[in-house]
């Protein structure tokens, strides 16, 4: 089987960065360029020299090349160049590579690449047709390298195609699912031509082009993508090597999925509840490269309407990010959405609701240090003070700090404060009144204590009136004694 020159430059040296007839780089201080000094590909009918010239703030260089037909070395050597200057900070160097066809022992659309040796090596390509009898040879192809193998939808390409008569040559492809990247790119030329499907045309200027291939009706998983160009007189035997590289298809999305307790609807102060959402995976390649995206939020009823919106108060967000704790929260309706995003940028959303419960306060009311209830009395001289504490009235964890205490007096506001010192009111004429206690949280529930508040006049006002209800049950009694008792006694005789 054949392989397009570039591909063995790629398994050969997986660190270079390729480029066709130009190369350079910076890195730090370092700077270095290699270039042939024609961008067009060579046709010889006898041996030839190669021209190019290199620029490098080094002052020694070496130049690696090799000549290549198919799978077969044709030729290789190495050039090393010293600069005859140090006054320039980049020097030029000229460099030529003599190439002795006639002793290769076919003709050939062979590749010449020429390697700039250094940390970073740069590397050069260029076709040379090579025939003695004007045969027809194969078309070149070279393929921009991209070091993605990653695709969902289309494949992106770019690259270079001649013929050997300066006609612009078809392009073709294939893509063979396969089982792993290690059998990847070993099928025999008839099982690649097999279904092959015709690339339209593309070129942008001379012989250089920019093409998709349309791969969304391909399920996810490997495959091997052969690329090939062919003359046109379009006949199989005269399809150039092939370019062969391992790819990846991603075209299904992710799938969210969040797992919870069973029982969503929880009161105020609740345990910390645990979503998990670590069984999401993309059918095909699992959970590995997944990304999560959390995002809490609470509906909020509209002003204006009787519907809500949804308000963000807390996003989360990360490939380690599986699971999202929720530990205190006020009560409300609240939605959690885990958006689920793969390597190719698809993704897939799940949501869960749940509730919370407000729980009221539990006002508690002591006066003078002693403990009173809803409805409770108490007798209050007009010139006493007492304390009123309302500080140990309780709540949930998470509300208890932001309890507010009012007090009234017949229902009307009259001190703000857990903790007061409280006399008889100068709006008070009356002998006894009802002094309120009402605990609010932050969510507004009301918890109230009442209790009846009276004067020491009204206390004698309730002895006389009880001495006076007694006298007079006695006085009652003693009549209807009195009356059935004469009824009873014999009539006496005159």
């Amino acid at each position: 089987m054949k392989y397009i020159r570039l591909m063995v430059i790629l398994l050969f040296l997986s660190s270079f960065i390729p480029i066709l007839n130009n190369a350079n780089a910076q890195e730090n201080t370092s700077y270095q360029s290699i270039n042939f000094n024609s961008d067009s590909p060579l046709s010889v009918n006898n041996s030839t020299v190669v021209y190019g010239y290199a620029s490098s703030n080094q002052n020694s260089i070496i130049i690696s090349w090799k000549l290549e037909y198919s799978d077969i070395l044709y030729d290789s050597g190495q050039i090393i160049l010293n600069s005859e200057s140090n006054n320039f900070q980049n020097p030029t160097y000229q460099w030529q590579i003599f190439l002795d066809f006639l002793s290769y022992p076919n003709s050939c659309t062979c590749y010449l690449t020429v390697i700039l040796d250094s940390p970073s090596p740069q590397v050069i390509i260029k076709p040379i047709f090579f025939s003695l009898d004007d045969e027809f040879l194969e078309p070149a192809l070279i393929i921009d390298d991209n070091y993605n193998n990653l695709f969902s939808d289309k494949i992106y390409f770019s690259g270079n195609a001649w013929s050997f008569d300066n006609s612009l040559p078809n392009l073709y492809w294939n893509v063979v699912k396969t089982n792993s990247q290690a059998s990847s790119c070993k099928l025999a030329s008839s099982e690649i031509l097999t279904n092959s499907m015709e690339i339209e045309s593309s070129f942008i200027n001379q012989f250089s082009f920019e093409n998709e291939l349309d791969i969304s009706n391909f399920d996810d998983g490997f495959y091997s993508l052969y690329l090939w160009a062919n003359n046109l007189y379009n006949t199989n035997s005269l399809n150039s090597e092939f370019y062969c590289r391992f790819i990846q298809v991603d075209n299904n999305k992710p799938i969210s999925t969040i797992q919870s307790q069973e029982n969503l609807k929880l009161l105020e102060g609740f345990s910390p509840i645990l979503f998990d959402g670590s069984v999401s995976s993309d059918p095909f390649f699992g959970r590995s490269k997944l990304n999560f995206v959390w995002v809490l939020s609470q509906l909020i009823p509209n002003l204006n309407d009787d519907k809500f919106h949804l308000e963000v108060i807390n996003v989360s967000s990360g490939d380690d990010e599986r699971t999202f704790l929720i530990d205190s929260l006020n009560a409300g309706n609240y939605s959690l959405i885990l958006t689920v995003t793969d390597e190719c940028g698809l993704s897939n959303s799940s949501s869960i609701d749940f509730s919370i419960t407000n729980m009221a306060p539990v006002a508690k009311l002591s006066i003078d240090d002693v403990e009173k209830f809803d409805g409770d009395s108490l007798i209050l001289l007009q010139d006493q003070e007492i304390d009123l504490d309302a500080s140990e009235s309780s709540d949930t964890e998470n509300d208890i700090l932001s309890l507010g205490c009012i007090w009234k007096v017949n229902n009307v506001p009259f001190y703000e404060g857990c903790k007061r010192t409280f006399s008889w009111p100068e709006s008070v004429y009356e002998d006894e009144f009802i002094l309120s206690l009402e605990v609010t949280d932050n969510d507004n529930l009301i918890s109230q204590i009442s209790i009846n508040i009276k004067s020491e006049s009204s206390r004698e006002g309730t002895y006389f009136s009880l001495t006076f209800l007694l006298i007079s049950i006695i006085f009652v009694s003693y009549a209807f004694y009195k009356r059935y008792n004469v009824i009873d006694e014999k009539i006496p005789k005159w």
